[in-house]
């Protein structure tokens, strides 16, 4: 039997392991990881040839579900989100936790004193893959997932 405390954790596990299979349905072919355009969101989902209205002298990065990294310069008639191949479902599933990464974290990832001495949680310059990115995400290592994420977009980034 639950305790009253324990069902609201409950029902956010229940609702998550509903949702995670129409969230990996649903995500797009890149997700925004930076921008200098309020008009387009860090964490916005964009479709493979989708208009975007980023303007003159602004710039934004897209991370396409296979990990390419892609930036867009603005232009008065805005841009389009360059051609690829759709995503596959092992991608849509990982561009939707990295979706809701950058999402969620408005700042550059700083890691705490708690979070570097966590025995469990790999060091952020240990996971070079977009793969064990999301892992850790999933463990619970958000701080090290995102600092993670942050550093394989700078490095992946075109100059």
């Amino acid at each position: 039997m639950t305790s009253r405390k324990n069902k609201p954790w409950l029902l956010l596990v229940l609702a998550l392991g509903v949702s995670a299979p129409a969230a990996a349905a649903m995500a797009a072919d890149y997700v925004v990881v930076a921008s200098t355009d309020p008009a387009v969101p860090r964490g916005q989902q964009v479709e493979v040839g989708q208009r975007l209205a980023l303007a003159v002298g602004r710039t934004a990065t897209l991370m396409h579900a296979s990990g390419a990294i892609v930036m867009l310069k603005g232009s008065a008639a805005g841009v389009t989100a360059p051609p690829g191949r759709p995503a596959n479902g092992a991608e849509s599933e990982r561009m939707a936790v990295l979706r809701l990464m950058v999402a969620t974290s408005a700042r550059p990832a700083t890691l705490d004193r708690a979070s570097r001495t966590r025995a469990l949680c790999p060091p952020p310059e240990a996971l070079v893959s977009l793969d064990g990115i999301v892992e850790a995400q999933k463990a619970g290592c958000s701080d090290a997932a995102v600092a993670a994420l942050d550093a394989y977009v700078a490095k992946a980034a075109p100059q």
